[in-house]
């Protein structure tokens, strides 16, 4: 799967992937295999994962963009 700019998707299915993907890892996906699974960068995962350790699945929403 080739990389999807993340920009480009909207908020919506941004949040939905990210808690897809956390749901996967708690159930025993490698970040490795997620990272090639969602075409994103190892870092992203990890970033996904730091968030959830911190606020749980509430984290992973996307944030208001400040202006």
């Amino acid at each position: 799967m080739s990389k999807v700019d993340g920009r480009k998707i909207s908020h919506e299915v941004r949040e939905t992937i990210r808690m897809e993907a956390i749901q996967k890892w708690l159930d025993g996906a490698t970040v490795k295999s997620l990272a090639e699974e969602y075409g994103t960068d190892e870092s992203c995962i990890y970033r996904w994962t730091g968030r959830y350790r911190k606020g749980g699945m509430e984290a992973l929403k996307t944030r208001p963009i400040a202006h």
